[in-house]
Protein backbone atom coordinates (compact mmCIF):
# COMPACT_ATOMS: atom_id res chain seq x y z
CA UNK A 1 0.00 0.00 0.00
CA UNK A 2 1.41 3.46 -0.79
CA UNK A 3 1.31 6.38 1.84
CA UNK A 4 -1.54 8.17 0.51
CA UNK A 5 -3.92 4.79 0.28
CA UNK A 6 -2.89 3.82 4.06
CA UNK A 7 -3.78 7.57 5.01
CA UNK A 8 -7.31 7.18 3.66
CA UNK A 9 -7.46 3.50 5.16
CA UNK A 10 -6.72 5.32 8.86
CA UNK A 11 -8.73 8.29 8.21
CA UNK A 12 -12.02 5.89 7.57
CA UNK A 13 -11.03 3.58 10.58
CA UNK A 14 -11.71 6.87 12.46
CA UNK A 15 -14.79 8.33 10.68
CA UNK A 16 -16.21 4.85 11.79
CA UNK A 17 -15.09 5.01 15.21
CA UNK A 18 -16.74 8.35 15.72
CA UNK A 19 -19.59 7.12 14.08
CA UNK A 20 -20.20 4.56 16.30
CA UNK A 21 -19.81 6.72 19.12
CA UNK A 22 -21.72 9.83 18.31
CA UNK A 23 -24.37 8.32 15.87
CA UNK A 24 -26.21 6.60 19.04
CA UNK A 25 -25.44 9.93 21.23
CA UNK A 26 -27.15 11.89 18.16
CA UNK A 27 -30.42 9.57 17.96
CA UNK A 28 -30.80 9.59 21.59
CA UNK A 29 -30.59 13.75 21.81
CA UNK A 30 -33.34 13.98 19.22
CA UNK A 31 -35.78 11.28 20.55
CA UNK A 32 -38.93 12.52 22.26
CA UNK A 33 -39.04 12.57 25.96
CA UNK A 34 -42.05 10.51 27.41
CA UNK A 35 -42.64 11.41 30.99
CA UNK A 36 -42.97 8.42 33.24
CA UNK A 37 -43.78 8.59 37.08
CA UNK A 38 -42.20 5.76 38.58
CA UNK A 39 -41.93 4.40 41.82
CA UNK A 40 -39.26 1.89 42.59
CA UNK A 41 -39.06 -0.27 46.08
CA UNK A 42 -36.16 -1.99 46.93
CA UNK A 43 -36.23 -2.85 51.17
CA UNK A 44 -32.69 -4.93 50.18
CA UNK A 45 -29.97 -1.98 50.25
CA UNK A 46 -27.31 -2.57 52.90
CA UNK A 47 -24.82 -0.91 50.89
CA UNK A 48 -24.35 2.08 48.36
CA UNK A 49 -24.08 0.19 45.06
CA UNK A 50 -28.03 0.08 44.84
CA UNK A 51 -27.62 -3.10 43.16
CA UNK A 52 -31.63 -4.59 43.22
CA UNK A 53 -32.83 -1.01 41.58
CA UNK A 54 -29.84 0.01 40.09
CA UNK A 55 -30.34 -1.37 36.56
CA UNK A 56 -33.91 -0.36 36.24
CA UNK A 57 -33.11 3.11 36.73
CA UNK A 58 -30.30 2.82 33.89
CA UNK A 59 -33.03 1.62 31.39
CA UNK A 60 -35.58 4.00 32.19
CA UNK A 61 -32.73 6.74 31.24
CA UNK A 62 -31.62 4.61 28.07
CA UNK A 63 -35.56 4.67 27.05
CA UNK A 64 -35.82 8.38 27.76
CA UNK A 65 -38.67 7.82 30.14
CA UNK A 66 -38.26 10.44 32.52
CA UNK A 67 -39.95 12.20 35.15
CA UNK A 68 -42.47 14.85 34.44
CA UNK A 69 -39.83 17.12 35.63
CA UNK A 70 -37.21 15.75 33.08
CA UNK A 71 -34.26 14.66 35.60
CA UNK A 72 -33.48 10.94 35.19
CA UNK A 73 -34.28 8.91 38.48
CA UNK A 74 -30.82 8.96 40.55
CA UNK A 75 -30.36 5.05 42.14
CA UNK A 76 -29.46 6.56 45.21
CA UNK A 77 -31.91 8.66 46.02
CA UNK A 78 -35.40 8.03 44.13
CA UNK A 79 -36.81 4.82 45.60
CA UNK A 80 -39.08 3.52 48.43
CA UNK A 81 -37.16 1.17 51.26
CA UNK A 82 -34.02 0.99 52.90
CA UNK A 83 -31.10 3.83 53.36
CA UNK A 84 -27.83 3.07 53.55
CA UNK A 85 -26.66 5.73 55.02
CA UNK A 86 -28.33 6.36 58.01
CA UNK A 87 -28.82 2.38 57.96
CA UNK A 88 -32.82 2.77 58.36
CA UNK A 89 -35.36 1.77 56.71
CA UNK A 90 -39.03 3.64 55.90
CA UNK A 91 -42.16 1.96 54.91
CA UNK A 92 -44.25 3.54 52.46
CA UNK A 93 -47.72 4.56 51.98
CA UNK A 94 -50.41 5.59 50.11
CA UNK A 95 -49.27 9.06 49.41
CA UNK A 96 -45.61 7.89 48.01
CA UNK A 97 -47.65 6.20 44.87
CA UNK A 98 -49.77 9.25 44.19
CA UNK A 99 -49.69 10.21 41.15
CA UNK A 100 -47.42 7.40 39.38
CA UNK A 101 -47.96 5.44 36.24
CA UNK A 102 -45.57 2.16 37.39
CA UNK A 103 -44.33 0.85 40.31
CA UNK A 104 -41.57 -1.48 40.38
CA UNK A 105 -41.25 -3.94 43.28
CA UNK A 106 -37.70 -4.84 43.34
CA UNK A 107 -36.90 -6.81 46.12
CA UNK A 108 -38.20 -6.45 50.03
CA UNK A 109 -36.18 -9.10 51.62
CA UNK A 110 -34.51 -6.78 53.77
CA UNK A 111 -31.18 -5.49 55.44
CA UNK A 112 -30.15 -8.31 58.12
CA UNK A 113 -27.21 -7.87 60.65
CA UNK A 114 -24.48 -9.52 59.46
CA UNK A 115 -24.55 -7.83 56.56
CA UNK A 116 -22.59 -5.16 58.11
CA UNK A 117 -20.36 -7.88 60.18
CA UNK A 118 -17.77 -8.22 57.76
CA UNK A 119 -15.20 -5.78 56.13
CA UNK A 120 -16.07 -4.50 52.69
CA UNK A 121 -19.67 -4.30 51.00
CA UNK A 122 -20.50 -8.28 50.65
CA UNK A 123 -23.82 -8.66 51.73
CA UNK A 124 -24.25 -11.81 54.58
CA UNK A 125 -24.63 -15.59 53.13
CA UNK A 126 -25.89 -16.49 57.11
CA UNK A 127 -28.80 -15.69 58.51
CA UNK A 128 -29.27 -13.15 61.41
CA UNK A 129 -31.46 -11.02 63.17
CA UNK A 130 -33.85 -8.62 60.82
CA UNK A 131 -32.71 -4.75 60.58
CA UNK A 132 -35.64 -3.76 58.36
CA UNK A 133 -37.65 -5.86 55.51
CA UNK A 134 -40.75 -7.33 54.45
CA UNK A 135 -43.70 -5.80 53.30
CA UNK A 136 -46.65 -4.47 55.29
CA UNK A 137 -50.79 -4.60 55.13
CA UNK A 138 -50.09 -0.75 55.06
CA UNK A 139 -48.26 -1.02 51.48
CA UNK A 140 -50.31 -3.77 50.10
CA UNK A 141 -53.36 -1.77 50.52
CA UNK A 142 -51.17 0.91 48.79
CA UNK A 143 -50.36 -1.08 46.54
CA UNK A 144 -53.75 -2.22 45.52
CA UNK A 145 -55.07 1.30 45.72
CA UNK A 146 -52.32 1.94 42.65
CA UNK A 147 -54.03 -1.15 40.80
CA UNK A 148 -57.72 -0.22 41.75
CA UNK A 149 -56.54 3.25 39.75
CA UNK A 150 -54.99 1.62 36.73
CA UNK A 151 -51.22 1.74 37.47
CA UNK A 152 -49.12 -0.62 36.27
CA UNK A 153 -47.27 -2.69 38.50
CA UNK A 154 -44.08 -4.69 38.42
CA UNK A 155 -42.67 -7.18 41.15
CA UNK A 156 -40.00 -9.82 41.07
CA UNK A 157 -38.12 -11.80 43.39
CA UNK A 158 -38.54 -11.52 46.18
CA UNK A 159 -41.67 -10.37 46.75
CA UNK A 160 -43.61 -12.79 48.57
CA UNK A 161 -41.17 -15.14 50.58
CA UNK A 162 -39.74 -14.41 54.19
CA UNK A 163 -39.58 -11.63 56.05
CA UNK A 164 -43.29 -10.76 54.60
CA UNK A 165 -46.28 -12.02 56.62
CA UNK A 166 -48.67 -14.77 55.72
CA UNK A 167 -51.61 -12.28 55.59
CA UNK A 168 -49.86 -9.75 53.43
CA UNK A 169 -48.22 -12.69 51.02
CA UNK A 170 -51.98 -13.87 50.50
CA UNK A 171 -52.87 -10.11 49.33
CA UNK A 172 -49.95 -9.83 46.93
CA UNK A 173 -50.63 -13.68 45.59
CA UNK A 174 -53.63 -12.51 44.54
CA UNK A 175 -52.75 -9.27 42.80
CA UNK A 176 -50.56 -10.89 40.71
CA UNK A 177 -52.94 -13.60 39.97
CA UNK A 178 -50.50 -16.54 41.62
CA UNK A 179 -49.61 -18.43 44.83
CA UNK A 180 -45.81 -18.89 45.72
CA UNK A 181 -45.61 -23.12 46.59
CA UNK A 182 -42.83 -21.45 49.39
CA UNK A 183 -40.08 -23.17 46.83
CA UNK A 184 -37.35 -21.38 45.97
CA UNK A 185 -34.13 -22.31 43.13
CA UNK A 186 -30.89 -21.43 42.21
CA UNK A 187 -27.98 -23.10 40.30
CA UNK A 188 -24.40 -22.98 41.74
CA UNK A 189 -21.30 -23.79 39.84
CA UNK A 190 -19.75 -24.93 42.59
CA UNK A 191 -21.78 -26.42 45.41
CA UNK A 192 -18.74 -26.38 47.93
CA UNK A 193 -18.15 -22.22 47.29
CA UNK A 194 -18.28 -20.92 50.62
CA UNK A 195 -18.33 -17.39 49.20
CA UNK A 196 -21.56 -17.80 47.35
CA UNK A 197 -23.23 -20.76 48.63
CA UNK A 198 -25.17 -20.15 51.95
CA UNK A 199 -24.53 -22.46 54.79
CA UNK A 200 -27.92 -22.57 55.77
CA UNK A 201 -28.28 -25.32 52.30
CA UNK A 202 -26.47 -27.18 53.69
CA UNK A 203 -28.02 -27.54 57.07
CA UNK A 204 -31.42 -28.35 55.34
CA UNK A 205 -29.62 -30.88 53.20
CA UNK A 206 -27.82 -32.64 56.59
CA UNK A 207 -31.40 -32.40 58.20
CA UNK A 208 -33.21 -33.71 55.29
CA UNK A 209 -31.25 -36.63 54.70
CA UNK A 210 -29.25 -37.27 57.64
CA UNK A 211 -26.22 -37.56 55.92
CA UNK A 212 -23.36 -34.39 55.48
CA UNK A 213 -24.02 -31.74 52.62
CA UNK A 214 -20.69 -33.44 50.80
CA UNK A 215 -21.72 -33.07 47.32
CA UNK A 216 -18.95 -31.37 44.53
CA UNK A 217 -19.58 -29.55 41.53
CA UNK A 218 -22.35 -27.95 40.09
CA UNK A 219 -25.98 -28.57 40.99
CA UNK A 220 -29.26 -27.02 40.84
CA UNK A 221 -30.83 -26.42 44.61
CA UNK A 222 -34.56 -26.05 45.13
CA UNK A 223 -35.41 -25.45 48.60
CA UNK A 224 -38.91 -25.18 50.71
CA UNK A 225 -39.11 -23.74 54.10
CA UNK A 226 -36.20 -25.14 55.28
CA UNK A 227 -38.29 -28.25 55.51
CA UNK A 228 -37.18 -30.35 52.00
CA UNK A 229 -34.43 -29.91 49.69
CA UNK A 230 -33.75 -31.28 46.25
CA UNK A 231 -30.54 -31.24 44.71
CA UNK A 232 -30.19 -32.14 40.62
CA UNK A 233 -26.15 -32.49 39.21
CA UNK A 234 -25.39 -32.68 35.83
CA UNK A 235 -24.87 -35.32 33.81
CA UNK A 236 -27.09 -37.90 35.89
CA UNK A 237 -30.41 -35.58 36.90
CA UNK A 238 -29.92 -32.33 34.86
CA UNK A 239 -29.01 -31.90 31.27
CA UNK A 240 -26.11 -29.69 30.51
CA UNK A 241 -28.41 -26.63 29.59
CA UNK A 242 -29.88 -26.37 33.42
CA UNK A 243 -32.70 -24.64 33.04
CA UNK A 244 -34.69 -22.61 30.24
CA UNK A 245 -36.61 -19.92 30.31
CA UNK A 246 -39.19 -20.33 27.51
CA UNK A 247 -41.80 -18.05 26.13
CA UNK A 248 -45.50 -20.10 25.94
CA UNK A 249 -47.58 -17.35 24.88
CA UNK A 250 -49.14 -17.26 20.91
CA UNK A 251 -50.28 -14.02 21.15
CA UNK A 252 -49.12 -11.59 18.50
CA UNK A 253 -48.64 -8.54 20.43
CA UNK A 254 -45.30 -10.56 22.15
CA UNK A 255 -44.21 -11.65 18.56
CA UNK A 256 -41.06 -9.22 19.07
CA UNK A 257 -39.91 -10.91 22.25
CA UNK A 258 -37.13 -13.25 22.38
CA UNK A 259 -38.12 -17.04 22.43
CA UNK A 260 -35.83 -18.71 24.76
CA UNK A 261 -33.31 -17.72 27.29
CA UNK A 262 -31.20 -18.72 30.20
CA UNK A 263 -31.60 -17.44 34.02
CA UNK A 264 -29.53 -19.10 36.75
CA UNK A 265 -30.26 -17.00 39.69
CA UNK A 266 -33.02 -16.63 42.73
CA UNK A 267 -36.06 -17.96 40.97
CA UNK A 268 -39.33 -18.27 43.37
CA UNK A 269 -41.77 -21.74 41.95
CA UNK A 270 -44.99 -20.55 41.29
CA UNK A 271 -48.61 -21.61 40.83
CA UNK A 272 -50.49 -19.50 38.50
CA UNK A 273 -53.68 -18.48 39.89
CA UNK A 274 -55.90 -16.68 37.07
CA UNK A 275 -53.02 -15.04 35.83
CA UNK A 276 -51.90 -15.20 32.21
CA UNK A 277 -48.15 -17.45 31.94
CA UNK A 278 -46.39 -15.41 28.96
CA UNK A 279 -43.02 -17.37 30.15
CA UNK A 280 -42.26 -20.55 31.98
CA UNK A 281 -39.25 -21.83 33.66
CA UNK A 282 -38.14 -25.58 32.35
CA UNK A 283 -35.87 -27.58 34.58
CA UNK A 284 -33.83 -29.81 32.08
CA UNK A 285 -34.19 -32.93 33.84
CA UNK A 286 -33.12 -36.13 32.99
CA UNK A 287 -35.72 -39.23 34.00
CA UNK A 288 -33.56 -39.96 36.90
CA UNK A 289 -34.02 -36.07 37.72
CA UNK A 290 -37.81 -36.19 36.62
CA UNK A 291 -38.09 -39.08 39.32
CA UNK A 292 -36.57 -37.20 42.20
CA UNK A 293 -38.59 -33.84 41.41
CA UNK A 294 -41.72 -36.22 41.26
CA UNK A 295 -41.16 -37.67 44.89
CA UNK A 296 -41.21 -33.99 45.86
CA UNK A 297 -44.20 -32.95 44.15
CA UNK A 298 -42.04 -30.41 42.18
CA UNK A 299 -43.10 -30.07 38.41
CA UNK A 300 -40.76 -29.65 35.04
CA UNK A 301 -42.30 -26.69 34.58
CA UNK A 302 -43.57 -23.24 36.44
CA UNK A 303 -44.43 -19.80 35.55
CA UNK A 304 -41.54 -17.38 34.67
CA UNK A 305 -43.69 -14.05 33.68
CA UNK A 306 -46.96 -14.06 34.15
CA UNK A 307 -49.53 -10.91 33.57
CA UNK A 308 -52.93 -10.12 35.57
CA UNK A 309 -54.63 -7.23 33.83
CA UNK A 310 -51.68 -4.63 34.75
CA UNK A 311 -49.68 -6.47 36.86
CA UNK A 312 -46.73 -8.72 36.18
CA UNK A 313 -44.26 -10.61 38.11
CA UNK A 314 -41.16 -12.22 36.97
CA UNK A 315 -40.08 -15.64 38.64
CA UNK A 316 -36.84 -14.25 39.29
CA UNK A 317 -34.33 -12.08 41.03
CA UNK A 318 -34.02 -10.34 37.45
CA UNK A 319 -32.92 -6.82 37.92
CA UNK A 320 -29.87 -7.99 40.46
CA UNK A 321 -27.06 -8.11 38.42
CA UNK A 322 -23.20 -6.02 38.55
CA UNK A 323 -22.67 -6.33 34.85
CA UNK A 324 -21.41 -3.29 33.28
CA UNK A 325 -23.84 -1.21 31.95
CA UNK A 326 -22.42 1.87 29.72
CA UNK A 327 -23.88 5.17 29.00
CA UNK A 328 -27.57 4.85 29.22
CA UNK A 329 -27.47 7.83 26.47
CA UNK A 330 -25.45 5.61 24.18
CA UNK A 331 -29.27 3.33 23.77
CA UNK A 332 -29.02 2.69 20.14
CA UNK A 333 -26.87 0.41 21.00
CA UNK A 334 -29.92 -1.52 23.18
CA UNK A 335 -30.87 -3.42 19.98
CA UNK A 336 -27.66 -4.46 19.07
CA UNK A 337 -27.06 -5.58 22.35
CA UNK A 338 -29.98 -8.05 22.29
CA UNK A 339 -28.80 -9.53 19.36
CA UNK A 340 -25.33 -9.67 19.60
CA UNK A 341 -24.57 -9.97 23.48
CA UNK A 342 -21.91 -11.62 24.75
CA UNK A 343 -19.82 -12.90 27.49
CA UNK A 344 -21.16 -14.50 30.97
CA UNK A 345 -24.63 -15.72 31.05
CA UNK A 346 -25.60 -12.85 33.30
CA UNK A 347 -24.64 -10.58 30.58
CA UNK A 348 -26.63 -12.03 27.80
CA UNK A 349 -30.04 -12.98 29.68
CA UNK A 350 -29.67 -9.28 30.66
CA UNK A 351 -28.99 -7.90 27.36
CA UNK A 352 -31.42 -10.26 25.23
CA UNK A 353 -34.20 -11.32 27.51
CA UNK A 354 -34.55 -8.50 30.37
CA UNK A 355 -33.95 -5.32 28.96
CA UNK A 356 -36.58 -6.06 25.62
CA UNK A 357 -39.18 -7.79 28.35
CA UNK A 358 -38.84 -5.12 30.44
CA UNK A 359 -39.23 -2.22 27.62
CA UNK A 360 -42.14 -4.25 26.07
CA UNK A 361 -44.24 -4.32 29.19
CA UNK A 362 -43.60 -0.85 30.01
CA UNK A 363 -43.84 0.41 26.20
CA UNK A 364 -47.15 -1.86 25.36
CA UNK A 365 -48.65 -1.38 28.66
CA UNK A 366 -48.16 2.50 28.61
CA UNK A 367 -51.07 4.50 30.66
CA UNK A 368 -54.26 3.38 31.41
CA UNK A 369 -56.92 4.78 29.32
CA UNK A 370 -58.38 7.52 31.54
CA UNK A 371 -57.09 6.41 35.04
CA UNK A 372 -57.00 8.68 37.81
CA UNK A 373 -53.21 9.47 39.30
CA UNK A 374 -54.71 10.99 42.01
Amino acid sequence: MTPRSIGFAALGFVALVLAWWLVPLTVYHFKEARPLEVAIVDKTVPFRNYREHHNLNWLLHAWKRPPASGQPLDPASDYLGFRPIPRRGEDFTAADLAGKDLLFIADTYGVYVKDYEKPGEVAALERSPKIYGGLTSTEAAAIEGLAARGGLIIGEFNTFASPTSEAVRARMERLFGVRWTHWVMRYWPDLQDENEVPKWVGRVYERVYRRPFDLVGPGLVMVKDDVDIVVLQPPAQIAREILSLVKTSTLAELESLPGEAHYLYWIDLLEPRGAEVLYEHRIEATEEGQAILARHGLPLRFPGLVRHGRTYYLAGDCVDTAIELGDPERAGTLSWRRYFAHGSAEQRFFWGTYAPVMEWIVEHSGRADGGDRR
